[in-house]
């Protein structure tokens, strides 16, 4: 799957609107394209793609190539667009629309410059360069690479595609080690990454491997990065042609937080300079630095980092105290969650007791089996019971599945067609509509669906349906929500396939849907801390790798986990267990895991292991230790 878009369309001025008329179909086929209305006074390091109308009169020296890799070093991709006119433009942008092609990659015509970049290759977090390029200490010998925080054990990525050329497994007079090192190519330019200081290496010479590809576990505290540049680099260091490999680092997504309760944002870098506000502790900053510049710098005293804050101020905040993630508003809730059914008896408890969590998920029913759709009731029933959940801090996911259209509607689920479901999608996806409507704003979660994957001779409580046709319901109801709510986080229903099959089932139902959603959800029940009991399956990593895959750069919706058929177990054999869960996602998955929602709240709730009994009294010790988790 491709990265998170991340793409500035930039126009001239002169006749803009002529100009932006010319580009309405354009947008409409491409999600989330940022129109620029010229270069001038527009920061376009803000954006990985740039999309750049080379008109005259727009660019220095008309040539949109040179003016963005001069002024915009952190633009990964340069679309240049050679259009006199907006007639011209207009029929460029048809082609693409018609070959559903972003960018016009289907045309060899050399419109399109990529630089080298590598993604950040450590699961460790808070991210941080350790040692910088260059570095050379008394008696030792320059750094010809950098050092990233990454403790022993932690997972380590491929920062580029590629192909592996050298596995070495006994340590050599380089000291890295055990090391990988991938060739990669682009745009004609040749460059090889060594990874060094590894263990539990996972793959071999020969093998292709895709950026964020698992390459092995980290041997040491840290682990070093070695870029060379074959004919093309500096001399002088262990190994031959190395070049600084900073400016190289792109992580879509980084974000910066305060280590304090909140953190000055000033107009210049230094503490006699003007306040222009404050960063909360709660919020999560854009650094405005070259992001291999600003992991250098973060936890440094004596550094400044400009960044602009969520509410848009943009100035210099002391490196010291400043951390780097990944995380956003949604990544930095609180990673706990649980599953309600506000139609059990047990299953809308006062928000107050769950205090310490972060989520709460439960099915918004509207056809209350009869096949209702009355969407007054409905709201009259959810409405308040969210507010409520909302005040006490909790954040709440809706799951759409049949209950809230389909279930009583006349639907045969083992005998439904694909122009069943095409009939049901429009219906349902009218009704999510409505629904989202009435919650524009409120920082819902929505899940479409639920365990779509089940395979039919098991559906039992789960109605499942073919790839194809979910994606095709996912995607109507993406861009239904997005029409009464363009913030809204939509994720899939969660996934029950494992994972092998259910990222494959994921895969191909994205490649159906017009629309793609926020994140991929999963049920990875008989999974978690390696060796218990209530994981026969294997470890959650196995989960988390494997879904994280699906919509890279997007975090994985763990939507239900727990125990499940073994309700006379000792509560403090289940609390071992989902507090090991909780802290090996903590641990190894920081900001790359949004949610994980123990199934259920209490006993009874079909059959999960509940943190109350069927008296509604808490389980101790698995209450306490989960709701501190």
């Amino acid at each position: 799957m491709a990265q998170p878009i991340s793409h500035a369309l930039v126009l001239p001025d002169k006749d803009f609107l002529v100009w932006l008329r010319a580009t309405d179909l354009y947008t409409k086929k491409f999600e989330r394209v940022a129109v620029v209305r010229a270069p001038t006074g527009n920061d376009l390091n803000r954006f990985r793609d740039v999309s750049a109308v080379q008109s005259p009169g727009v660019w220095v020296r008309d040539d949109a190539l040179a003016h963005i890799r001069r002024i915009y070093p952190m633009v990964v991709r340069v679309d240049v667009i050679r259009a006199n006119s907006p007639a011209d433009l207009a029929a460029i942008l048809q082609q693409r629309i018609d070959r559903n092609d972003r960018y016009g990659e289907s045309w060899n015509d050399g419109h399109l410059h990529d630089r080298f970049t590598l993604e950040w290759p450590s699961d460790a977090r808070p991210a941080r360069i350790t040692r910088p390029f260059d570095n050379q200490p008394p008696g030792g010998r320059k750094h010809e690479g950098v050092d990233i925080y990454a403790p022993e054990g932690t997972t380590v990525r491929a920062a580029a595609p590629g192909v592996v050329a050298t596995v070495v497994r006994q340590p050599t007079a380089l000291g890295y080690g055990q090391y990988v090192q991938i060739a990669s190519a682009i745009s004609g330019e040749n460059y090889l990454v060594t990874y060094g200081l590894l263990r539990d290496i996972t793959v071999n010479i020969g093998q292709t491997v895709s950026a964020g590809d698992v390459l092995g576990r980290s041997s040491q505290d840290q682990i070093k990065i070695v870029v060379q540049q074959p004919g093309k680099g500096l001399s002088g260091y262990p190994l031959p042609d190395v070049v600084d490999p900073t400016m190289m680092f792109y992580w879509q997504g980084l974000r910066l937080k305060t280590t304090a309760s909140s953190l000055r944002i000033r107009e210049r870098a230094g503490t006699i300079y003007r306040i222009l506000g404050q960063l909360k502790s709660s919020e999560r900053a854009e650094t405005l630095e070259p992001h291999g510049r600003t992991l250098l710098k973060v936890g440094v005293g004596g550094q400044w980092i400009k960044i602009r804050s969520p509410q848009g101020i943009e100035g210099f905040a002391a490196a010291e105290y400043l951390i780097a993630d990944e995380t956003d508003g949604v990544r930095a809730a609180t990673l706990t969650g649980i599953n309600l059914d506000l139609l059990h008896p047990l299953g809308k408890p006062d928000p107050a007791r769950m205090k310490g969590v972060g989520w709460v998920r439960f099915p918004y029913n509207v056809s209350m089996g009869r096949g209702s759709t009355d969407l007054n009731a409905a709201y009259n029933l959810y409405a308040p019971y969210i507010e409520r959940c909302q005040q006490a801090g909790l954040k709440v996911i809706l799951i759409f599945s049949h209950q809230t259209f389909g279930e009583g509607a006349g639907y045969v689920w083992p005998q439904m067609t694909t122009p069943q479901w095409r009939d049901l999608t429009g219906k349902y996806a009218n009704i999510v509509r409505q629904i989202a409507a009435r919650f524009a704003g409120r920082g819902l979660v929505y899940q479409i669906w639920n365990e779509q994957d089940t395979p039919k001779e098991i559906a039992n409580a789960a109605v499942s349906m073919p790839a194809g046709d979910y994606g095709y319901l996912l995607g109507e109801a993406v861009k239904a929500i997005r029409s009464a709510d363009v913030r809204a986080t939509i994720i899939t229903g969660g996934h029950i396939g494992g994972p092998g099959n259910g990222p494959a089932y994921a895969r191909a139902a994205l490649e159906a849907a017009d629309a793609q959603p926020d994140g991929v959800a999963c049920h990875s029940y008989g999974r978690g801390p390696v060796g218990s009991k209530y994981s026969p399956f294997g470890a959650i990593d196995d989960d988390v790798e494997a879904y994280g895959k699906v919509i890279a750069g997007a975090p994985v919706w763990i939507t239900e986990w727990g125990v499940l058929d073994r309700p006379n177990d000792p509560a403090g054999d289940v609390a071992t267990y989902a507090t090991g869960f909780i802290d090996r996602l903590k641990r190894l998955y920081s900001g790359k895991v949004a949610a994980a929602a123990w199934y259920a709240w209490a006993d009874g709730m079909h059959n999960g292991y509940g943190l109350v009994d069927r008296n509604d009294r808490p389980k101790e010790p698995l209450y306490s230790r989960f709701l501190g988790a």
